[in-house]
């Protein structure tokens, strides 16, 4: 098979809102056996779906969208193909879509009389549908339902142009294996396989998030493209089985969704020395805002207050907030992202909202974990708030350990490491007063590390 007959040569010439029906009909057309998603891969419970079953699912969704004019359609299927077919089908038919995470379901009610497609694509009877108006207000084309990084999700409204405006087509990006782990209805997961099929592409989607599965999942199905989080990455590199991770064929790694470190990115060049490793710092109201490719964390300091290829502009509060203006005609908005300057860069220092105010010293957690996880024999660190009577609020942490340990080490005398370190380095208000060895760091359903308190 050519790279070229991979992408339909026509693609950008198809209206925005078609683009994904249109790719994965013709890829469809041309290669019916290929393809188009590995689901539960690295399990027994693999599946392939090629894709002509894609093609085939979009299309049967299409004529029932056609015949019944829905006001607007959430998805809610379980299976990424389901999302695939029915993000495709209500483009091409011109149907509103939303796309609601487990934890911003309770947001439907916003969606009057919108109706709820699952795994089957199947809708209500017509008579049981609030059919479309044709001289009713256009409603927006996309919605997606934000991490609730910073606070409950919501609902943020999106265009077929905004949510394909970071795509690659060119022909590098054709035909690829790309692993997704990101939520697949959330604003990441969805850019990951949008490229995946818009490009003829393979999405990989592990059975589990564990590091052993993802390897497994990467080194059988042949994925060379890795979009995750830093915590998902270093995870990987710190507790995956070290003969997959010899065998794994990385050519890209994209991170985004968290503050990647100097440590993590010198390690992860060390593993794939031939991989091109990139961060992009985006949201899902703001969509892809820059991509950083040096290799080094955070961004140039030069960017400060200079037109972006992408034509917006970075600004700074004087707390340190990044800020970020899309175009002259918009405001700037504040990101809730924290930044410093270092050296040439300005480098991520955290979120606002993850602040640990310990009698009125501010603590980043992110530099309490950097210090934690500098401490041989410890893979992974987790610092968050906890309550308190006394002072408003205490640091406390949890760590993972290496596998094996260090030799002559043990779990607590690592422990003890651990803290003295902080001591000798951090304010005492940032030093954790509690300090748990656990098996595992908790994340959240975007694969980010949370800052408060996790019942287990």
């Amino acid at each position: 098979m050519t790279t070229a007959a991979t992408l339909p040569p026509n693609l950008a010439d198809a209206p925005i809102e078609d683009r994904l029906a249109f790719a994965i009909t013709e890829v469809a057309r041309q290669f019916p056996d290929r393809t188009a998603i590995v689901a539960d891969a690295g399990s027994d419970r693999r599946r392939v779906i090629d894709y002509a079953t894609l093609a085939s699912m979009v299309t049967r969704l299409e004529q029932a969208l056609d015949e019944r004019r829905p006001v607007g359609i959430v998805a809610r299927g379980g299976q990424v193909e389901s999302l695939m077919a029915i993000a495709a089908a209500c483009g091409r038919q011109h149907v509103p879509v939303a796309f609601l995470a487990d934890d911003a379901r309770d947001l439907v009610g916003e969606l009057r009389d919108w109706v709820a497609v699952d795994d089957t694509l199947a809708l209500p009877p017509a008579a049981e549908l609030r059919l479309r108006s044709e001289f009713g207000p256009v409603p927006p084309n996309v919605i997606v339902a934000t991490s609730g990084t910073s606070g409950p999700p919501r609902l943020v409204d999106h265009s077929w142009d905004s949510l394909l405006a970071a795509a690659r087509l060119a022909e590098q990006w054709h035909g690829l294996g790309w692993l997704l782990v990101y939520d697949a209805t959330r604003w990441a997961g969805m850019q990951v396989w949008l490229q995946s099929t818009l490009t003829g592409g393979r999405l990989v989607e592990p059975a589990a998030r564990d590091p052993d599965t993802v390897l497994r999942a990467i080194v059988d199905e042949g994925v060379s493209i890795l979009p995750g989080t830093p915590t998902l990455l270093r995870r990987l590199l710190s507790s995956g089985d070290r003969s997959l991770l010899g065998t794994a064929k990385i050519d890209r790694i994209t991170l985004g969704g968290e503050k990647a470190d100097a440590a993590l990115l010198t390690q992860a060049r060390e593993t794939f020395p031939a991989a091109k490793i990139s961060h992009v710092y985006a949201t899902t109201e703001l969509g892809e805002v820059f991509r950083v490719t040096d290799g080094r964390p955070g961004f140039p300091a030069a960017w400060l207050g200079r037109a972006l290829p992408s034509g917006g502009r970075l600004a700074m509060r004087r707390d340190g907030e990044l800020l970020v203006q899309l175009s002259r005609d918009s405001a700037e908005v504040g990101t809730g992202d924290l930044i410093e300057r270092v050296g040439d860069r300005y480098e991520f220092t955290g979120r606002r909202s993850d602040v640990i105010v310990v009698g009125g010293a501010k603590i980043l957690p992110a530099r309490v974990e950097e210090i934690l996880r500098s401490v041989p024999g410890i893979a992974e660190a987790r610092a968050y708030g906890l309550p308190s009577a006394i002072t408003g609020e205490l640091v406390a942490g949890e760590i993972v350990l290496s596998d094996p340990l260090p030799a002559g080490t043990t779990p607590e005398s690592v422990r003890a490491a651990a803290l003295r370190a902080c001591r000798d380095t951090l304010d005492a208000a940032a030093v954790p007063r509690v300090l748990d060895i656990v098996k595992a760091i908790v994340t959240t359903a975007a694969g980010k590390v949370p800052r408060r308190r996790v019942v287990r």
